[in-house]
């Protein structure tokens, strides 16, 4: 009977556990294309299943069949920005969803964008597309970094785009 209270604090910590802070390094391209931007990114997931992302995008490439685009990021290899997105999370089908809803962005490089995402099953990775306005289709694929030099790595990037 004395073991009874240890087991409820026991499966209390284990069912609070759920709500965590991920960190995650990966790229986004489009099909057929050379867009592409790489990122670190911070996701928090809540034991309710809300879900908030620190997007952190550094520019790489755009397809230069598009004038309007290479004119835009022309000189811009390298610079980030940050995009602000909240969402859920089903822990049923590991889907992730998140819409864009602010952005730090002191180089003119990004835009908002809606992402359709699946976390995988061993929650190493999470992967999927991206929309902005229904269209402009986009391929997003990250791999789970380390806690600790994920935080790292995403708090030296965000500090030079806050700068």
């Amino acid at each position: 009977m004395k073991q009874l209270p240890l087991i409820f604090i026991l499966l209390f910590t284990l069912t609070g556990s759920f709500a965590q802070t991920s960190y995650y390094k990966g790229e986004w391209t489009t099909k057929n294309k050379c867009d592409l931007f790489t990122g670190i990114f911070k996701i928090d997931i809540k034991k309710d299943g809300t879900a908030n992302a620190e997007l952190l995008w550094i520019y790489q490439a755009t397809d230069s069949s598009n004038q309007e685009l290479v004119n835009l990021y022309k000189g811009k290899k390298g610079k980030s920005g940050i995009e602000y997105a909240t969402g859920n999370f089903s822990a049923n089908t590991n889907d992730l969803y998140f819409e864009g809803k602010e952005k730090d962005d002191p180089n003119v490089i990004l835009g908002v964008d809606k992402y359709h995402l699946k976390l995988a099953a061993n929650k190493q990775a999470i992967y999927g597309y991206t929309e902005t306005g229904g269209t402009n289709q986009g391929l997003l694929y990250a791999a789970k970094m380390n806690e600790a030099t994920g935080k790292k790595e995403f708090l030296t990037a965000k500090a030079k785009v806050k700068k």
